[in-house]
């Protein structure tokens, strides 16, 4: 065979954007399907997801998310591996510029006020969101570390580089992945249209603000991923917590 005939054919640009919208299709999409059908074989199979105490519902209904982010997760990785990169290669582990840690931190604590304002509702002590112990401080860290690592990797350092790389300009590299972002949380779906809704959205945009902060920290991811895991681990898990078990 020549030399001609032996050469790998580089991806043309069109190819490169037909995958990228394909990929936050499976990112937005899949993500949700996955819980779902994680969800259900966990209510199936073990009795107490379904009877058991408020903390052992929740515990099954939050380690479906946790299983399936972590497993798209290392799909990437090996995604990534195939394609000889690795997550430094897309600014997992880079620190980042001063900017990026001010728009980062700033949505991010814009978020927690919004939710911090609910905790009296469910007469939960605001001070229960930054001092959680035992199961909720368990459940609090899980839900952190989970989010700030796994969907920061998909949706920021993936997803954004791969517009990125098809040519598209920062805008889209925003909107797109943060709107895949949103649609990722289609779990909620299950409280209601309207609930979804009011949670998609501002996710969507808490999603492109912090993807503004990635492009802002020259593809530096750690910033939105300390900013998710803040935003995740302190009144969130408490309104999960109340909108789960008090159905």
């Amino acid at each position: 065979m020549g030399a001609e005939g032996s050469k790998i054919k580089e991806p043309t640009p069109s190819s490169g954007q037909f995958l990228c919208w394909a990929e936050s299709l499976i990112l937005g999409l899949g993500i949700p399907s996955s819980v779902w059908v994680i969800s259900k074989l966990i209510s199936t199979s073990i009795p107490a997801a379904v009877h058991g105490s408020p903390e052992q519902r929740f515990l099954f209904w939050l380690s479906a998310g946790v299983i399936v982010e972590w497993l798209f997760v290392v799909g990437l990785w090996f995604v990534l591996r195939l394609r000889g990169l690795s997550f430094r290669n897309i600014g997992v582990w880079r620190l980042g510029t001063w900017q990026a840690w001010v728009v980062a931190l700033l949505f991010a604590s814009l978020s927690i006020a919004s939710n911090l304002r609910l905790l009296p509702r469910m007469q939960v002590p605001i001070s229960n969101a930054f001092f959680p112990h035992g199961f909720h401080l368990a459940a609090a860290l899980t839900m952190g570390i989970t989010a700030g690592f796994c969907e920061e990797v998909l949706f920021r350092a993936f997803l954004m580089t791969q517009f990125a790389k098809a040519g598209y300009g920062k805008t889209m590299q925003v909107f797109v992945p943060g709107l895949a972002f949103g649609l990722a949380h289609a779990g909620y779906l299950n409280q209601g249209f309207l609930v979804w809704l009011g949670i998609m959205l501002p996710t969507a945009f808490l999603g492109m603000m912090w993807g503004i902060a990635y492009l802002l920290g020259r593809h530096s991811l750690v910033p939105s991923m300390v900013a998710h895991f803040l935003n995740d681990a302190t009144a969130l898990p408490w309104i999960l917590f109340f909108m789960v078990t008090m159905r």
